[in-house]
């Protein structure tokens, strides 16, 4: 954070990143609950030295004695019966000196999933998160979300009064089907139902009574609805196509909706599945800031992104229903719990493989829905950045996940330019062959294109284009050539492969310390 200024303290505000107190001569008390907050939620920056006027207004008061405050703060930090853990190292603390007044400012990262929650007064009770410019102590459910997130084995869970009678049997017929013709050589069809399903892991044995239990993954996977609900009272899976002019919806799949009964995880993939599927080839009218593109590999984007949602939920919650919707030219999917990586990571395409419901990854992985852990957002990305669709809208926090894909292009305002401005624009920037996520052309190859504007026009037409930031202008002289600007995605996405590097270093010096 660059405060260097006293014109940035006055144009600083308080947020979901960023908490200011006067802090005169010393650490204060009711900070601690801003850097449990920060840490249990997104991080941010805590900054002494600065108070507020009677309008909110931040007022740059300075600390009298820095050295002294930092010494009383990194104290406590390593005080276990004050706070559980001590994320800050000495980079992430900092001192400056603005209009002879000294402020410090301290960044305190977001924990790790593991490490969470970071509570108070060793007193887990005490675990604040950060809404908007607040710090809220958690509530039950909150904490219990928290300490689900631990887990890596959530759906491992044994279910001792359930048995095969709560299962839908279609859908173990139609999984056994599926999983015959993949792995022949395993006799799937010669075994019965409970066989099977103790041979993939849905039964498991209970070392305690020594007898098979079915675990929650194969309750969420093959249940009967009223089934699922005696365990998940909360449990809700639904479908709209919200394409056309309609108000509301054109089609529905809804858990409770006697047209579909026993709406197990299964049997939800198996109907939205198709229902994507088919939407992938389709017209449907854009604004005049979108461009239509020819999907390359859609299908493999919205697979990730919908095994993704039902892998990654947190069924336990109350909060959301597992929600995927059709639009026109975006895709909608919405999951109960908060991602375990950062949002950043997503978009680098290097997630590392933190699973929640592992048994649920596996029984999708066996009959072809999924691969292995921790690719599903790269393959997302990588098909964003190979078609150049506007880049997608994630967000999650501990009572949703939310993802917006879009299937189409952004496109830069071009209404102050003349037809033929255009025509070469549209050209550069959405070329014939839009298999290329980066396509270079000479001024010849733009010429021949255009054979009715002259040499010396489409030169002043490139530069305007150029000027404006509308392409790039690539080498010099008669190695010139004109592409499209790189979007942020494509550019987070390079900066991904860099990432990998870098991660890959670092924990390999790790595990060889």
């Amino acid at each position: 954070m660059e405060l260097t200024t006293l014109e940035s303290i006055l144009s600083l505000k308080e947020s979901s990143q960023v908490e200011y107190k006067k802090a005169k001569n010393e650490f204060p008390k009711d900070a601690w609950k801003s850097y449990s907050a920060f840490a249990n939620t997104a991080g941010g920056y805590l900054i002494l030295g600065i108070s507020e006027d009677e309008h909110k207004n931040p007022i740059l008061t300075g600390v009298k004695d820095a050295e002294k405050i930092i010494s009383d703060f990194c104290s406590t930090l390593a005080d276990r019966s004050k706070i559980s853990l001590n994320i800050i190292d000495n980079n992430d603390i900092n001192t400056r000196i603005i209009e002879d007044k000294t402020i410090i400012i301290i960044h305190i990262k977001e924990a790790s999933i593991t490490d969470k929650p970071i509570y108070l007064n060793n007193n887990i009770a005490h675990t604040y998160i950060r809404l908007h410019s607040q710090d809220h102590l958690v509530d039950k459910q909150q904490l219990s979300a928290i300490l689900r997130n631990q887990s890596s084995q959530l759906d491992y869970e044994l279910l001792p009064n359930y048995d095969l009678s709560d299962l839908d049997i279609d859908s173990i017929n139609s999984y056994k089907v599926m999983l015959s013709k993949r792995y022949p050589s395993l006799n799937y069809s010669e075994m019965d139902n409970q066989n099977f399903l103790e041979s993939i892991g849905v039964f498991r044995k209970n070392r305690n009574t020594n007898t098979m239990n079915l675990t929650i993954a194969g309750l969420l996977f093959f249940g009967k609805y009223n089934a699922i609900l005696d365990r998940f009272p909360h449990y809700h899976v639904d479908f709209f196509d919200k394409r056309g002019n309609s108000q509301r919806w054109s089609y529905r799949i809804e858990a409770g909706n006697l047209d579909f009964p026993d709406l197990n995880l299964f049997n939800y993939y198996r109907l939205v599945s198709e229902k994507l599927l088919l939407s992938i080839d389709r017209d449907f009218e854009l604004d005049e800031y979108t461009i239509r593109k020819n999907p390359t590999d859609l299908t493999i984007a919205l697979r990730e992104a919908f095994v993704n949602m039902i892998i990654h939920a947190d069924y336990f919650l109350n909060t959301s229903a597992l929600i995927t919707e059709i639009h026109e030219p975006y895709y909608i999917f919405i999951n109960p719990g908060i991602m375990k990586i950062p949002v950043e990571e997503f978009f680098t395409g290097g997630a590392r493989s933190l699973v929640r419901n592992p048994l649920l990854v596996n029984l999708f992985t066996r009959m072809g829905a999924s691969e292995h852990a921790g690719s599903g957002s790269k393959k997302i990305i990588d098909v964003v950045v190979k078609n150049r669709f506007k880049a997608p809208e994630l967000e999650s926090n501990l009572e949703k996940t939310y993802l917006k894909l879009w299937i189409a292009e952004p496109m830069l305002d071009t209404s102050n330019l003349k037809e033929d401005e255009k025509r070469v624009y549209i050209f550069i920037c959405n070329p014939p062959d839009a298999n290329k996520s980066t396509i270079k052309f000479t001024k010849k190859e733009i010429a021949n294109a255009h054979p009715d504007i002259s040499s010396a026009r489409l030169t002043r037409i490139l530069n305007k284009l150029a000027e404006q930031n509308l392409i790039l202008k690539m080498g010099a002289n008669k190695n010139r050539t004109y592409v499209k600007p790189i979007s942020s995605i494509e550019m987070i996405h390079h900066l991904g492969e860099t990432y990998d590097i870098i991660k890959h270093i670092f924990y390999k010096d790790k595990s060889d310390s």
